[in-house]
């Protein structure tokens, strides 16, 4: 069976299982030959995947939250690393003062946008600060966090330990990296196998197949880091380079098996930011994903 599985953002090391399942033939003894689509934005392939245009999509769980998907069906965390603000060192002396900062972002939206002040408001009253909300400024400018910084941006927003902050530090960017951990809120920065409930009644060999594909590359890629490192560079064509080893060093650990659904896995995250009116579902759409 044919399927396509729409990514979250450009392919990056964190869809290693996807590769490896493809590479060591486990998608083929499954029935199944894989395509990976890139979207062009970040909600992109949910849509693709409620709508029946698309098999499967992996998202981060906090787009379970933002808005209602009744057509999803969540089917596992595959991924999951710490995640939040990145803030340049003239971005964060400019938030402490209450001064405008501009914030780059896959996604410009409420309650997201919602989210990202109530971190920095929470890292500037750590501070002693005095957090002005109307000053922080956010825009949608696609993926590449790290060249938003040095093309003139205060910060980036949904950024990645094991990619942006790895990055960061092998590049020499200066910056300061503002955890959900580190202001006391639930992480959600992790990748969610999703379905729609449609191809899951109509397909279950396939779903079962994709999660067993998963789980087998998950254990395989923690076997031989090496070996996965080589699989991406054969697969992504990005040169061997002290970036890209520490970048998979610092991933291959993330990776979460067996891939299988798990109500309690963001429950927190989902309790916490309904109280906090950041939620845009009820409890009965957060459980009908996993329905």
């Amino acid at each position: 069976m044919q399927v396509n599985v729409a990514l979250e953002w450009f392919l990056n090391p964190d869809h290693l299982p996807f590769l490896v399942a493809d590479e060591d033939g486990l998608f083929a003894r499954a029935g199944l030959s894989v395509t990976l689509v890139p979207p062009h934005g970040h909600y992109d392939g949910l849509a693709e995947v409620e709508a029946g245009r698309i098999a499967f999509a992996c998202n981060e769980p906090l787009h379970m939250l933002d808005a209602p998907r009744p057509g999803l069906r969540a089917l596992g965390c595959f991924f999951e690393t710490e995640g939040g603000i990145m803030l340049t060192p003239e971005g964060e002396r400019r938030l402490l003062a209450g001064e405008p900062i501009h914030l780059a972002s896959p996604v410009s939206a409420e309650p997201t946008n919602a989210i990202a002040r109530e971190i920095l408001r929470r890292h500037v009253e750590a501070k002693g600060g005095r957090f002005r909300a109307t000053e922080v400024n956010i825009a949608e400018a696609g993926f590449q966090h790290l060249e938003n910084l040095r093309r003139g941006f205060d910060g980036a927003w949904l950024c990645f330990h094991n990619f942006e902050v790895v990055g960061a530090i092998a590049e020499g960017v200066p910056h300061i990296f503002v955890s959900t951990a580190a202001v006391g809120l639930p992480n959600f920065s992790a990748l969610e196998l999703f379905t729609s409930h449609a191809f899951a009644a109509r397909e279950p060999g396939a779903v079962f197949a994709m999660q067993e594909a998963l789980t087998e590359a998950i254990a395989l890629i923690r076997h031989d880091p090496e070996r996965a490192g080589a699989i991406w560079q054969k697969r992504s064509g990005e040169k061997e380079s002290p970036l890209l080893r520490a970048i998979v060093a610092d991933t291959v650990p993330r990776f979460i098996a067996p891939v299988r659904p798990d109500p309690q896995r963001w429950l927190t995250l989902f309790e916490t930011f309904s109280d906090m009116g950041f939620a845009a579902i009820s409890a009965q759409d957060y459980y009908n994903l996993y329905a």
